[in-house]
């Protein structure tokens, strides 16, 4: 199982973003199309994430809905199958919601920078550092403090839950 220390904010200005992470450097990956489908699960999360990237994952996960820098558990399970895989997890656990966005991703030292344009919700920043021997949890947090200084991420801006979160708020306030 992995081990990601993440948080996730509001992005106003994904211009100003890109300026100061080529300044840094943080090294485009790339650009991704996802379709994300979250099942209804009794903990954590589950979803089947459909990657122009990576081809299909499902992804199960287990995190705090905390609005600071926060530890994730996850695994991530390549899925050949992927329509088969979400047609029968859709029948056995139930669709909770789909979401659509595009991620460009960014490395810098351990960590994954996401700056994603989600349908209906709007512009996010997110960093997963990823934990391992060689970058502690230690290290992932130091990293994350200074890119959330350097990026000017205010704690205003940042979220707890998930996007699916988002979504489902937004539909019951309609």
């Amino acid at each position: 199982m992995g081990k990601n220390i993440e948080i996730k904010a509001r992005c106003e200005d994904c211009k100003k973003i890109r300026k100061l992470l080529k300044q840094l450097p943080a090294r485009l990956e790339g650009v991704d199309e996802q379709v994300d489908t979250f099942f209804h699960v009794a903990e954590g999360r589950l979803k089947m994430r459909e990657s122009s990237l990576y081809g299909a994952l499902l992804i199960p996960y287990l995190r705090t809905d905390a609005k600071g820098p926060k530890a994730s558990e996850y695994t991530l399970i390549q899925t050949p199958e992927a329509q088969k895989t979400k047609n029968l997890l859709s029948r056995i656990l139930g669709v909770r919601g789909v979401i659509e966005k595009r991620r460009e991703i960014y490395i810098y030292k351990n960590v994954r920078i996401h700056l994603d344009q989600v349908k209906n919700i709007g512009g996010f920043i997110e960093f997963e550092a990823v934990v391992s021997p060689h970058d502690n949890e230690t290290a992932s947090h130091s990293n994350i403090d200074y890119l959330m200084t350097y990026l000017h991420i205010r704690e205003k801006d940042l979220i707890s839950g998930a996007y699916i979160d988002i979504l489902e708020k937004m539909e019951q306030e309609h």
